[in-house]
């Protein structure tokens, strides 16, 4: 179907006067169309008779190329032979169809994100209007018993609305929870686990707080803060996962994987900063910049007896310590 914008704007124009109770000579539609370009986009000289006569050939036309529209001529005057007919309500291909499927396929993946809710009442009435199926051809990686989506809302807005929040936040190295004054900036998901960062106003820092440790939440009248300090782009991009450690530098880091791993990480890096120094017939050598932190521990714990860290020394000790006894996230 034409997508020129001029185009389907004269289109819309001709089924309003269709849709009026009247018929129109081809002047008196040239007319109308040339005013309405006019008052839309001051175009002047407005149209010509045979750039209407085509555009009613091709609203006359069937799907997919025109709207299959039901336009006569009595006496040398259109209108529609049914003044029920409007463009706007044309009929849905089959493609079309698909396409609406596929993204409401999609958009099920997200929700309880504070986005979704204004989604959700208009996705119900689109799946009862086509009778969809719910068909599980594709999924993102989800985590149904995970906690602590609760509170994404909550922060979202006030992160929007610029409002400072009192949280009851409880880690789990700690035995009991405390007390924070947090002013939020940014949600970010990792491995299934939602986390807020956000300026701890006790500390007068950027603090991570993971949303499952949360355990209760309370707007303030304290004034917002808002953010001069927290850039994502940045904050993130010597980190594997999401904890920034204080007083740690980041680290030139070499990792020796077997042929098997090694096919792995080459489709899906540990990190952007990763890259091949050497591959033998039997191992291969991986070199990354970043952050030693939990995360990255984690991440080649994964690999067991398949990767080894060389070097730093540092970050070797604490790859071990992680596999014979990791500590606790926060």
């Amino acid at each position: 179907m034409p997508t020129n914008k001029h185009a389907s704007f004269r289109y819309r124009v001709l089924n309003g006067c269709f849709r009026r109770n009247r018929s129109w000579s081809l002047d008196e539609l040239v007319a109308e169309v040339g005013d309405q370009l006019y008052e839309a986009f001051g175009m002047r000289g407005g149209v010509s008779k045979r750039t209407i006569q085509g555009d009613l050939n091709i609203m006359k036309s069937e799907l997919p190329r025109g709207f299959n529209a039901p336009i006569v001529v009595h006496a040398g005057r259109y209108t529609y032979e049914d003044r029920s007919f409007s463009i706007e309500n044309k009929p849905l291909t089959q493609s079309d169809l698909n396409a609406i499927r596929e993204a409401l396929t999609v958009l099920r993946q997200f929700r309880g994100l504070p986005q979704f809710k204004a989604l959700a009442d208009t996705l119900s009435r689109l799946e009862g209007q086509w009778r969809f199926p719910n068909p599980a051809l594709i999924q993102f990686e989800t985590n149904p018993l995970a906690t602590g989506t609760e509170w994404i809302e909550t922060l979202y807005k006030s992160a929007l609305d610029g409002v400072a929040l009192d949280i009851t936040y409880h880690p789990f190295t700690a035995e009991a929870s405390y007390h924070l004054t947090f002013h939020p900036y940014h949600l970010r998901e990792y491995r299934n686990r939602w986390f807020a960062f956000g300026l701890n106003g006790e500390e007068g820092r950027i603090h991570n707080l993971a949303l499952d440790r949360i355990k209760a939440v309370e707007k303030t009248l304290r004034l917002f803060v808002p953010n001069g300090m927290f850039d994502p782009e940045t904050y993130f991009q010597d980190l594997v996962g999401v904890t920034r450690l204080d007083g740690v530098a980041v680290e030139d880091i070499t990792l020796q994987t077997s042929l098997i791993v090694s096919r792995y990480l080459e489709t899906k890096p540990i990190h952007p900063s990763q890259r091949l120094l050497q591959r033998s017939d039997r191992d291969a050598t991986f070199a990354l910049r970043v952050m030693p932190n939990y995360e990255l521990y984690a991440e080649l714990a994964r690999f067991g007896k398949d990767l080894s860290v060389l070097a730093p020394e540092g970050v070797r000790v604490g790859w071990r310590a992680f596999i014979l006894g990791a500590p606790g996230d926060s």
